[in-house]
């Protein structure tokens, strides 16, 4: 905390400041707002597993219980996006173009084509020097995949290295991807794929996407060949967009077959499957945390881009967000997934026999994809003598000089539930010096023994209600010491309970 000295029309005062907060004061002498003393409520939402009813016996139902916490489907068809041309539209031409220029927005992917010829001597080389052709790149934004004869050979991404079947060499500007040829012609395709665009900054339009650099075959008899003088084929797209399976899932225009359930995890594979809308109100969310890269599609509806990317285990910690600012202050959720959860919006959804449509590019397992509902089943909040009363309390009409006018200065605790639901029952409350955080909060040295049953009286069967942070309301458990209300409450639907509304 510091202090600081401000003028006014009238005379100068000194205001208390925390660290790194910023304080609104409406009169420039009396403080109404400060964000280092928000006296926010916490939601803790949970998604519990739904088991969708299928009411249409002409659609195979999609969803059901393997055990009893986790509904899973066992009912998915797929089929493979094509590692070849078969657009009518693909254009070739000599030399790299720019990725965004190609395409145009109209996708993610770009794949370039051409051809590379290996003769017996080139063979005899490798197998005498003992080396190994490879591609290098000299710089490449923002994922690249390199397929040799339709077999993915190696994928490189700004995040991370991926190892299949062969290793990438990584320097800051150059990429280096080992390849294995055939005799004679072999088809090279190189799959450029943007990851999100740069939105700010210097010389934004000079950004783009794709290959940054000069591109090269190495290793072989007759030394490099510069790629960018080959004639390259262009084709934008996947054949699985370009027929929108994912609005119509019309087995005519693309080729689908049951899933086996142990079957292997593939690449660059569509999935498909049905399922019924969950009953109630609840926000509605798909768990993908078992699939790897990819987007995913629910009744034609995109919602959204899924790569399931593993947080580092280690730099997780006590957070001080006083001093400088850098990358690794206040790190959360180590070791686990950035994000698994994907909200679907209920005014997508129909009654039953919804599509899913999903687009998996690096391997994953449909199976294990379930549909939750997410709730806010507790809310917290603590709320002390020294808060700030709520703005609606301060009376901007009534100014008497450089004096705000005011009824009522003592802090509330405000709680809600969501919409729909109520408090059922009143977990944690202690007014005193009560210790901890939400869903961990336990009793300080100084509580007021009847701090739980003035709340419960307050809130329960509510949606919201306010507690006025005072002696008055509770006694005075610890003289001469600023008290504190804690408190945990458990949200219920209101249509699972007696309680009234109000």
């Amino acid at each position: 905390m510091c202090t600081v000295e401000i003028f006014t029309f009238k005379a100068w005062i000194s205001l208390s400041l925390e660290v790194k907060a910023v304080s609104i004061l409406p009169d420039c002498r009396n403080t109404v707002f400060n964000t280092a003393k928000v006296a926010a409520q916490t939601h803790i939402k949970t998604a519990e597993y739904v088991l969708p009813l299928f009411s249409n016996s002409s659609v195979p139902a999609r969803f059901i219980v393997q055990n009893e916490d986790s509904p899973q489907s066992t009912s998915w068809m797929t089929a493979k996006e094509p590692i070849s041309l078969w657009s009518e539209e693909n254009f070739t031409v000599k030399g790299i173009l720019e990725h965004l220029n190609v395409t145009k927005d109209e996708s993610d992917y770009l794949w370039y084509f051409t051809r590379i010829y290996v003769s017996d001597d080139d063979i005899a080389f490798w197998e005498k020097n003992k080396v190994s052709p490879a591609v290098s790149i000299d710089s490449m934004r923002d994922v690249l995949r390199v397929f040799i004869n339709g077999q993915l050979t190696g994928q490189l991404t700004p995040a991370c290295v991926v190892f299949v079947v062969k290793s990438w060499v990584l320097d800051f500007f150059c990429v280096v991807q080992p390849v294995q040829f055939q005799k004679g012609y072999n088809e090279l395709a190189l799959l450029s794929q943007t990851v999100g665009l740069q939105n700010y900054g210097a010389f934004l339009e000079r950004d783009g996407a794709g290959f940054k650099g000069q591109i090269k075959l190495t290793g072989f008899k007759n030394g490099d060949t510069d790629l960018s003088n080959l004639s390259w084929t262009y084709q934008v797209g996947l054949k699985g967009e370009f027929l929108k399976v994912h609005t119509t899932g019309d087995t005519e225009k693309f080729e689908w077959f049951d899933l086996a359930v142990d079957a292997i995890p593939s690449t660059f594979t569509w999935y498909k499957t049905f399922f019924d809308a969950p009953a109630g109100d609840d926000p509605v969310a798909l768990d993908l945390g078992s699939m790897g890269k990819g987007q995913a599609w629910v009744n034609g509806h995109h919602i959204g881009r899924y790569w399931t990317i593993v947080s580092p285990k280690d730099g997780c910690g006590s957070c001080d967000y006083r001093g400088a600012s850098n990358s690794g202050k206040c790190r959360t959720n180590c070791g686990n997934p950035t994000q698994t959860w994907y909200h679907v919006p209920r005014a997508w959804l129909e009654a039953s026999n919804n599509l899913l449509v999903v687009f998996e590019e690096t391997g994953g397992n449909p199976f294990e994809i379930s549909v939750k509902l997410r709730s806010a089943k507790a809310i917290c909040a603590q709320v002390s003598e020294s808060h700030y009363p709520p703005l609606r309390k301060w009376s901007q009409a009534d100014l008497n000089g450089w004096n705000i006018s005011r009824n009522d200065m003592t802090p509330e605790m405000h709680l809600k539930c969501q919409d729909g639901h109520i408090m059922s029952s009143v977990e944690f409350a202690s007014y005193g010096t009560p210790k901890g955080s939400c869903q961990k909060f336990s009793r300080g040295n100084c509580h007021a023994s009847n701090s739980s049953s003035v709340v419960t009286e307050a809130c329960q069967g509510k949606n919201s209600c306010n507690i006025a942070i005072s002696n008055a309301v509770f006694g005075d458990p610890c003289r001469g010491v600023i008290k504190t209300l804690a408190v945990e409450a458990r949200c219920i639907s209101s249509s699972n309970s007696g309680y009234s509304h109000y």
